[in-house]
């Protein structure tokens, strides 16, 4: 019943405040294809007039157009949120997924999280979201997990060219090799430790690798070298393996790492194993 009144409050307040009609047109609507105004005045907010919809957003942050991409599940074009700040992160929402999460169970997890919480139930953004072929989702862009806490880092993929992973949880930051064209996630995973392998396409003029090397694919956490060129933030730890990492370089300017490492206990998790950094 609360929420209920929420929505009627938010609704009346949109329609009938001149806080409105300084709204500016920013995405479209996933259900009548015309454009939403974005009400930047706290609390921010989208607001539909044809479809009389009111949609939360996160705040305390810039709201923006992500490359009028459409989520696959409603249509609706995301939007893109960043934090202020040096080391403020950015995450894509669906606008309608935001307020009405699509998969069961995920408002028990929504409740406990503080991103992008702009009332008592958060919301959830594409960093949480657990579609399986969405390459926005949580699975496609995830990485391994999180030292500080039981979240998922994440590789951000508009932080070029300073690229890193985020928590999608609490604000642990990896800060990736700077010297880079380009950062992707694989299909691959490691044999070690299960992450997901990374791409990394480094600059011609400035590559680790062997004879002008660019590209090296190779796991973040097991790779010696990809390893050693990360910065972590906001975290007392994050996982080294000891021991020789593996890689191999040359050849139409390619390279490829799996670094292994030796000395982990039999019953220790290497996923979660964050310490020694």
């Amino acid at each position: 019943m609360e929420s209920k009144i929420e929505k009627m409050d938010s609704l009346f307040e949109a329609q009938f405040s001149p806080l409105a009609e300084s709204g500016r047109l920013l995405s479209k609507c996933g259900k009548c294809s015309r454009y939403m105004k974005y009400v930047s005045i706290r609390p921010s907010r989208l607001y539909c007039a044809t479809c009389e919809e009111v949609y939360a957003l996160p705040q305390n942050g810039t709201i923006k157009l992500y490359k009028e991409l459409t989520c696959p599940l409603d249509n609706f074009e995301l939007l893109l949120f960043s934090l202020l700040g040096p080391d403020g992160k950015s995450y894509s929402l669906c606008p309608y997924c935001y307020n009405n999460p699509p998969f069961e169970g995920l408002e028990t997890l929504l409740g406990d999280l503080s991103i992008g919480k702009t009332n008592k139930s958060g919301g959830m953004p594409c960093s949480l979201c657990p579609h399986p072929t969405c390459r926005h989702s949580m699975i496609k862009l995830s990485v391994c997990a999180c030292p500080e806490c039981n979240g998922t880092l994440l590789l951000d993929p508009v932080s070029a060219p300073k690229w890193r992973l985020d928590c999608n949880k609490c604000n642990c930051l990896v800060y990736l090799p700077q010297n880079s064209h380009r950062i992707v996630t694989t299909d691959e995973h490691c044999n070690e430790c299960g992450s997901t392998i990374l791409e990394v396409d480094f600059n011609k003029n400035d590559t680790p690798l062997k004879d002008g090397a660019t590209l090296h694919k190779a796991c973040v956490l097991c790779d010696d070298l990809l390893h050693s060129m990360v910065e972590v933030k906001h975290s007392k730890s994050f996982f080294r393996r000891t021991g020789k990492g593996r890689g191999r370089s040359g050849g139409r300017g390619r390279g490829r790492g799996r670094g292994r490492g030796r000395g982990r206990g039999k019953n220790e998790d290497p996923k979660m194993s964050f310490r020694d950094f």
